[in-house]
């Protein structure tokens, strides 16, 4: 199983790479090749421009050296990539794969993101992006720590919000069609580490493949899943939803 997130560690090589590229763009004095110019708008983020041209957020850090993505300021001129395709992984799960489009609750609105379940010959590779995850807090007075956060497929392709204060219910319990005790369901994820609420993690699993789990949901939970309590891991409230569908 790979993990493959913005950690601190991959924050730091991410930025070695930045502040060497920085001199030879500022040199240049304009957007490098394969990108445009851009002007922030209010409530602008390098998520959310992302996801609207078609790019990812490490792309757009790479041809904006020495810019802070947590400080945009509106009129502030950045350089976006405009044209690129997507990833392999991508383009093969348009094919043969399925998604879920995340999106938060009540008690956490500003989640937003995907997951996309490529099929492969012998499993099915699972690849999340998503932003606004609450910041971490640790454990504390018997309360269970918010985030890192458990991650699953439940039963029902539902993500009606029912109760604001236990929203997201009617996704049922976790997807367990082998009937395995909990940290060995067909369903059981990583947890979600984030940076800044935002996340991106991709792993493989041979539990299912993606045809197998249309009109199921996904479901982001508030605390750390601890692959132990049954049934379900102790995960806490339910933060964001989103109904797998095909791609």
């Amino acid at each position: 199983m790979e993990n493959v997130e913005t950690g601190e560690q991959s924050g730091i090589f991410m930025n070695i790479i930045l502040q060497l590229n920085k001199e030879v763009i500022m040199m240049a004095g304009k957007c490098p090749s394969g990108t445009s110019p851009y002007i922030i708008k209010q409530g602008d983020t390098f998520f959310k421009l992302a996801q609207q041209y078609n790019t990812s957020v490490g792309k757009i850090l790479e041809s904006n050296p020495g810019v802070d993505s947590n400080n945009l300021q509106i009129g502030q001129t950045i350089c976006l990539p405009m044209k690129n395709d997507p990833p392999a992984n991508e383009n093969a799960a348009a094919n043969t794969g399925v998604i879920a489009r995340i999106k938060g609750g009540p008690l956490r609105p500003q989640i937003n993101g995907t997951v996309q379940f490529q099929n492969l010959q012998s499993g099915t590779w699972v690849c999340v992006e998503v932003n606004g995850l609450p910041p971490y807090q640790p454990a504390n007075g018997g309360q269970s720590p918010v985030g890192p956060h458990g991650f699953h497929i439940h039963e029902f392709g539902n993500c009606e919000v029912g109760d604001p204060q236990n929203p997201f219910q009617a996704a049922g319990e976790h997807w367990n069609p082998t009937n395995q005790t909990h940290g060995n369901h067909a369903g059981d994820f990583p947890v979600l580490f984030s940076n800044n609420g935002y996340s991106k993690m991709c792993f493989y699993t041979n539990a299912f493949k993606p045809d197998q789990i249309v009109e199921k949901s996904v479901i982001i939970h508030e605390n750390p899943d601890d692959y132990r309590t049954q049934p379900a891991g102790n995960s806490g409230k339910r933060l964001a939803c989103g109904v797998i569908e095909k791609a």
